[in-house]
C-alpha cells in the first residue's frame, strides 16, 4: 500500500513513520511537506499510484485546502482517498474539507496512544478496502 503523507512537521512525520512502519501492513511512505510538493509528486514521470493520502490543513506555500481543490480539477485524481489529520476540529474546515470530497477527518491527538491507534485503524480499513 503507498500512502502520500503531507505534513510539514517534522515531528509528525517521524511519529507517522514509525507508527505506520509498525504495524501489520506493509507500507510505503511518500511524505510532501507542503500541498505544492503533493501535487508536484503527481506531475513526476516516475509517480507511482497512490492508495491513501493523510492530508495536513496547515502547512505552508499550499495548504490543504488549496491541494484538494488541485487533485480534485484532475480527472485521474479526482477519486483519491484523501483522509484529513490535522489540529484543527473547527466545524468550518470539516464542512469546507467534506465539500472538497474527503474520505475521512480526524484531529491529531496530544496523546500519543490514540492518535497511534486511531491512525492504524484507518490505514487499516483502507487497505483492507482496496
Amino acid at each position: 500500500m503507498r500512502v502520500l503523507v503531507l505534513e510539514d512537521d517534522k515531528i509528525a512525520q517521524i511519529g507517522i513513520k514509525k507508527i505506520l512502519g509498525a504495524g501489520e501492513i506493509d507500507i510505503d511512505l511518500v511524505i510532501a511537506e507542503n500541498g505544492q510538493e503533493g501535487l508536484d509528486y503527481f506531475n513526476q514521470s516516475a509517480a507511482q499510484e497512490i492508495d491513501l493520502v493523510l492530508l495536513d490543513l496547515n502547512m505552508p506555500v499550499l495548504n490543504g485546502f488549496e491541494f484538494l481543490e488541485g487533485i480534485r480539477e484532475s480527472n485521474k485524481l479526482k477519486d483519491l482517498n484523501v483522509i484529513v489529520h490535522t489540529t484543527s476540529d473547527n466545524k468550518e474546515d470539516i464542512k469546507k474539507s467534506r465539500a472538497l470530497g474527503i474520505s475521512g477527518y480526524f484531529v491529531k491527538n496530544v496523546d500519543y496512544g490514540i492518535f497511534k491507534e486511531t491512525l492504524q485503524c484507518i490505514v487499516s480499513y483502507w487497505h483492507k478496502s482496496k
